[in-house]
């Protein structure tokens, strides 16, 4: 009893000796994240794509600026993270407000592509800068021709088949494991 008193005491005297601060923060103002979005269709070879850009924030009032957007042919796939760009095929600046622009893009032959939307706001007191990229093919296999497609699985088959199976075996031969000894337990109770 007398330790804890003595703790109490001991408590009650570093309060009062410690100073009062008072806490106040620091002058924060922070900038708002924008997300930039760009999509590009194409209907097939030499007819004209589609692009479709637009930006956002998670403010009342979405961020005004110019969105620079660049076509590039890709040396890579269209699916590979590591696609070379080569030069600009198109390049085009607009003034974003608050609804998606869309412009008329070139006819482009068969091929790999890719398009950016940079956002750079006209208020960057408030908005930070944002960027997206699209990777598109035009004309190769499996193109759907501008429609979506009927929600079937590209590639499904395959190397990636033998996984599937293999994890299906594995999740039964676990709750074939987990049942045996639920039941040797039981058994032994």
């Amino acid at each position: 009893m007398l330790r804890k008193t003595i703790a109490l005491a001991a408590l009650g005297a570093a309060l009062v000796v410690a100073p009062a601060t008072s806490a106040v923060a620091d002058p924060y103002t922070p900038k708002i994240p924008t997300e930039t979005v760009i999509e590009v269709t194409s209907t097939g070879p030499g007819d004209p794509i589609t692009i479709v850009v637009s930006s956002s924030a998670n403010y009342p009032t979405p961020p005004e600026g110019d969105i620079a957007v660049t076509i590039s042919k890709s040396s890579g796939t269209a699916r590979s993270a590591r696609s070379v760009v080569a030069a600009p095929l198109f390049t085009t600046t607009v003034h974003f407000v608050d609804e998606p622009i869309t412009i008329e893009g070139p006819g482009l032959p068969k091929g790999s592509y890719i398009g950016t939307a940079e956002l750079t706001p006209d208020d960057t007191g408030l908005f930070l800068p944002s960027d997206d990229t699209d990777l598109f093919r035009v004309g190769a296999d499996g193109e759907t021709g501008g429609e979506e497609d009927d929600g079937g699985l590209p590639n499904t088959g395959g190397p990636n088949f033998m996984w599937l199976i293999l994890g299906t075996g594995l999740v039964g031969a676990g709750a074939g494991g987990v049942t045996y000894s639920r039941r040797r337990q039981d058994a032994a109770a």
